[in-house]
């Protein structure tokens, strides 16, 4: 094809949005992405569309406006209007995308994630004489499994700890290592902590620890061209329990029915705006846009972004 030809086309191309829509009044994704709303016709010819789309509540579209704007976030995005008509939801006027664009948007643009954390449990842990949070240990610290391995960890540069045990008696208090004395007598199951009682002694039976909090991890890499040359940048973002209730995530609803996929979608979109903010352009994902703008959460959305791994 030479180069006349392919400036025939490139008219033909760049006209053919409206010529399709005046004679088949409908719109493919090309079409709709082509669309240049300060053309009068061009915006005519997309509200009749979308006065169409809106009488088969596809998308859950309530007006036209809602629409255009899905439709211009959908150009901003690059992506097909079919595809974003259900993924991209106008809230107060505003668009938010959910979670399944941002991560459709992340591998087009190269980005691997891992999830290392799903809604891992976090505990305390000790050195014999501090009480340390999980979420919280210094960098010198080092985790063991037991005393005597923490004790073998530690050095000059480092201090191993290790879980700290939690007991409760048989009134059901519980109690951790350091509140247990030289009265509490140590029974391995109910029936000797039965015993034990019995001879007047005050009998404790080594509990679960009880996690402290959840948090969710995700690792993300992406290779892109820098000045010609490739390079590679790495980010992590994590979100937890506790900081969705400091932040009185946890009174909304679907944070409680859905703690670990809203805090999971939460960790993800923060990595996500981190490594990938040229791609996602400051969009906000829905459920965050919903919190923003105090909108109730119905968890449409969000509630099948679940990572299987």
């Amino acid at each position: 094809m030479n180069e006349q030809e392919n400036n025939a086309n490139g008219a033909i191309a760049s006209s053919s949005p409206t010529a399709a829509l005046s004679k088949q009044d409908t719109i493919s994704n090309a079409s709709f992405n082509a669309l240049n709303l300060f053309d009068e016709k061009q915006l005519v010819a997309a509200e009749n569309f979308l006065k169409r789309m809106i009488t088969t509540d596809k998308g859950g579209i309530k007006n036209v406006n809602e629409g255009l704007a899905i439709m211009m976030r959908a150009q901003d995005l690059g992506l097909p209007f079919s595809s974003c008509i259900e993924h991209i939801h106008v809230i107060q006027g505003k668009t938010g995308v959910d979670v399944h664009i941002i991560r459709s948007l992340l591998s087009r643009a190269g980005v691997t994630w891992e999830c290392t954390k799903d809604y891992a449990p976090q505990y305390q842990y000790t050195d014999g004489n501090t009480i340390y949070n999980e979420t919280q240990l210094p960098e010198y610290c080092v985790k063991c499994r037991t005393a005597k391995e923490a004790e073998e960890k530690t050095n000059n540069d480092t201090i191993g700890v290790y879980p700290v045990k939690w007991y409760q008696d048989l009134k059901g208090n519980i109690y951790n290592e350091f509140q247990v004395n030289e009265k509490c007598a140590i029974a391995i199951n109910k029936t000797q902590a039965m015993k034990l009682a019995n001879e007047g002694k005050f009998p404790i039976i080594r509990v679960p620890a009880v996690p402290i909090d959840f948090v969710t991890e995700y690792k993300f890499t992406r290779r892109k061209l820098v000045c010609g040359e490739k390079v590679i940048i790495n980010a992590t973002s994590h979100f937890s329990y506790s900081e969705a209730q400091v932040a009185d995530l946890l009174s909304k609803d679907n944070y409680k029915k859905y703690p670990r996929i809203m805090i999971g979608t939460r960790a993800f979109v923060l990595g996500a705006r981190d490594i990938a903010d040229d791609v996602l352009f400051g969009v906000m994902e829905t459920s965050e846009l919903k919190l923003a703008t105090d909108t109730p959460l119905d968890g449409s959305e969000f509630i099948d972004a679940e990572v299987i791994n």
